[in-house]
């Protein structure tokens, strides 16, 4: 499906006016408020000098993803100059911030993390995000309305190729910064009301989906939260804010693509399953590498991952549970796997070409 589940992506020639303004302006607002605050909220995953810098750093690697849609995408599909081509563009900056984490926390300089960066959008984020709103996935039409693909999926597997190829040699995360906690918690409460804005305005009307879509944004929420807290409680005996944030990232994830689609009950289980499996997943791979940017895999890749497949399975009327066919599930499923191994294999072949162009430009 497009962006909208079942609805198509209502398209404008240049020089019509858009008649739904005010919700793309709401649209365009909350996602850079979430970029922002996302900025803000994983300076503790990058090496900077404060955290002033590493939220400048964090920014500019996002005007590269903008930047690339706003360029690229007119020339790849001139059909996708819609209404959600502005807001869009701010989704490309927040996952170009979030696929270049993993690049930045190895010590990488901002130079070559913008590099990547730009590589990045231009070659997945602007493919993906028309294949997903558009014109399918490998002739699949994806049921994922808040763009969990582009900006949760491709941008997990994109960290997870990097990780996979710097190794666990150099354990020790230096020189990581964190914000003070009056501005975690301002960050915080903006990324929830952020997140919650642009799912509402991206259906592009305020009906009686409206409610709906944000009643499960906040139930995933909530689930996400609870399924992470309840694995750490169990293997670790804590609960933390930092488990807290991690829950609720996993769960607002899990729903996106599914919140106009869900029941209240399948939302609250989906952003759950993903919580839980996420934590599982990061606590695992931190304790064996001390390597913190597994997260990004876990909260980024595998919920936003878990909540577009079950879709498949939980859709009301279109689901499995619903209607006892399988074809959703594995539409689901092969949209999923699709994105994310081509963010990984591109994310891998960028990586390892720019660490060999660094080891040229060092040698004598």
């Amino acid at each position: 499906m497009s962006l909208f589940g079942a609805a198509p992506l209502t398209l404008f020639r240049v020089g019509e006016s858009v008649q739904s303004w005010p919700i793309v302006l709401g649209a365009t607002t909350t996602l850079a408020l979430v970029t922002v605050s996302f900025a803000l909220l994983y300076t503790w995953l990058v090496p900077a000098p404060n955290w002033r810098r590493a939220v400048a750093a964090s920014l500019a690697t996002a005007g590269t993803g903008a930047g690339s849609w706003l360029l690229f995408a007119p020339l790849v599909a001139p059909q996708a100059l819609g209404e959600l081509y502005i807001p869009v563009a701010v989704l490309g900056s927040l996952s170009a911030l979030l696929a270049t984490l993993a690049v930045r926390s190895t010590g990488a300089p901002l130079r070559s993390a913008m590099v990547f960066a730009t590589g990045w959008s231009i070659l997945v984020f602007v493919p993906v995000a028309i294949a997903t709103f558009v014109t399918g996935v490998l002739g699949i039409e994806p049921m994922d309305h808040g763009g969990s693909l582009a900006s949760m999926v491709a941008t997990g597997a994109a960290a997870l190729a990097v990780l996979v190829v710097r190794g666990d040699r150099h354990r020790s995360l230096s020189a990581a910064t964190r914000l003070p906690k009056g501005i975690a918690a301002v960050a915080v409460v903006t990324l929830i009301g952020g997140w919650l804005g642009w799912l509402v305005s991206a259906e592009l009307a305020i009906d009686e989906i409206s409610g709906t879509i944000l009643v499960n944004g906040v139930l995933g929420a909530a689930g996400g939260i609870a399924g992470w807290l309840a694995v750490q409680r169990m293997s670790h005996q804590s609960t933390t804010l930092g488990a807290v944030v991690a829950g609720l990232v996993s769960g607002l994830a899990a729903v996106s693509a599914g919140a106009p689609l869900l029941s209240p009950v399948a939302a609250a289980s989906s952003g759950i399953i993903a919580g839980g499996v996420a934590c599982i997943f990061t606590l695992r791979r931190v304790a064996a590498s001390r390597r913190q940017q597994w997260y990004l895999v876990g909260s980024h890749l595998i919920a936003g991952g878990i909540g577009i497949i079950l879709i498949g399975l939980l859709a009301s009327d279109a689901g499995f549970l619903f209607t006892g066919q399988i074809t959703l599930i594995e539409d689901q499923i092969v949209s999923t796997v699709a994105v994310g191994f081509y963010s990984g294999l591109v994310s891998l072949l960028l990586w390892i070409g720019l660490r060999r162009i660094s080891r040229l430009a060092e040698r004598p």
